[in-house]
């Protein structure tokens, strides 16, 4: 199964959120992607934010969590000819309306996010990370 992350999903790994729960799903999913029993993806776009989020770490740090991640999540590129289709497309924002072109250029089966509803109108299903942990480990 090709799964692809949205960048909450990879941020609720590395940053320690209010609601201990999401860090543990997402670091679930992550070591689901570690171990090879699912293929995860990312957008090169969620890479500027990672380091973003981290900027309080030093440049080597920061390369070392994503150089970490990047062992086993595959990079998917955001292309000249997503412009078009995100701005012609339904979904309200462009940054998700990016990740869902990166997703489909991935063939992606799924996309897993905590934030469904910027997701509506995307043509590769939906799904949080919750459901996804209840359908892969159950």
């Amino acid at each position: 199964m090709r799964v692809f992350l949205d960048t909450n999903v990879i941020l609720d790994a590395i940053v320690r959120r209010d609601d201990p729960g999401l860090t543990e799903n997402a670091t679930l999913i992550l070591s689901l992607g570690e171990a090879r029993v699912v293929d995860l993806y990312m957008s090169v776009l969620s890479i500027p934010t990672v380091a973003y989020v981290l900027k309080n770490m030093t440049a080597s740090a920061k390369r070392g969590i994503i150089r970490d991640l990047t062992s086993f999540i595959s990079v998917l590129p955001s292309l000249p000819g997503h412009v078009s289709s995100i701005l012609e497309g339904g979904l309200p924002d462009i940054e998700d309306a990016l990740q869902v072109q990166s997703a489909l250029e991935g063939t992606c089966d799924l996309i897993v996010t905590r934030n469904d509803k910027d997701f509506a109108a995307s043509p590769i299903p939906v799904i949080s990370p919750e459901d996804f942990l209840n359908r892969i480990v159950t």
